[in-house]
């Protein structure tokens, strides 16, 4: 399927178990209809915002420009499912998934140095 920045948001989302209102209210957003708009690409999504869903999903930037979302979904490295998740949780998973894409970068750059 073609990608869109905002399928590949849904596409994440819907992995990790999450609803709109969590999204919205982990992201800081006006309300769940606001991830809606992003989600069909109704709105344009701030940078901001998109790297804190980087984090929280543990993707790169990049991943939500992927042609398709297949691609965007077998870059997660790690995905936690939980019911009832407040905010300090998915605050403590970005925090992370922040050193998970960090631990990988420098992995993959150590990897590159030693060829």
């Amino acid at each position: 399927m073609e990608a869109t920045t905002g399928l590949v948001i849904k596409g994440l989302r819907e992995k990790y178990g999450y609803t709109q209102d969590k999204l919205a209210e982990f992201l800081g957003v006006k309300n769940r209809e606001m991830i809606s708009f992003y989600e069909n690409d109704e709105r344009e999504i701030p940078l901001e915002v998109l790297e804190k869903l980087s984090d929280l999903f543990g993707v790169e930037l990049d991943v939500f420009f992927v042609e398709n979302i297949d691609e965007a979904l077998a870059e997660v490295v790690f995905a936690f499912r939980k019911d009832d998740l407040n905010n300090d949780d998915m605050e403590n998973m970005a925090a992370f998934g922040k050193i998970v894409k960090n631990y990988l970068k420098i992995n993959n750059l150590y990897g590159s140095l030693k060829r």
